[in-house]
């Protein structure tokens, strides 16, 4: 009788827990997606688009497109505005892009990575910088 009941509980059991287990993975708060385009073979077009999964919406957002080699070796820099405090604000599940200009190099097409640098979120004064590991960071 007991083993009749303990296969039931556990049926229960899982139909229980897989809810916690899915609602408690904590998503990003930004969906980042870079798309270079190579344009007459002389410069590198590169599209990012942020889209924004929090529940609050964003009044300024800067960040930075780093270029390495193809072997992964540092290239170049550019600072982007993606969002400046006198644009309407980006709301939740909203996106914005901006697009940054590289030279063509001579051997491989290079990779990119965006780091948001600041956010500030409407309506508040502090501005914040965002790691995808440590979270938001009070900045200023």
């Amino acid at each position: 009788v007991i083993l009749y009941q303990f296969k039931y509980m556990k049926f229960y059991l899982i139909f229980i827990l897989i809810p916690f287990f899915t609602f408690a993975q904590k998503s990003d708060p930004f969906s980042i997606d870079l798309r270079p385009r190579i344009i007459d073979n002389a410069k590198i077009i590169v599209n990012i688009e942020i889209t924004n999964h929090l529940n609050r919406p964003i009044d300024y957002l800067e960040g930075f497109l780093s270029e390495y080699s193809s072997k992964g070796v540092f290239l170049n820099e550019k600072r982007v505005v993606l969002l400046y405090s006198y644009e309407p604000a980006l709301q939740t599940g909203f996106s914005t892009i901006k697009t940054a200009k590289f030279d063509l190099g001579k051997e491989e097409p290079s990779n990119f990575k965006f780091n948001i640098s600041k956010v500030k979120f409407f309506g508040e004064s502090r501005v914040f910088a965002w790691h995808k590991k440590a979270g938001f960071i009070r900045i200023d």
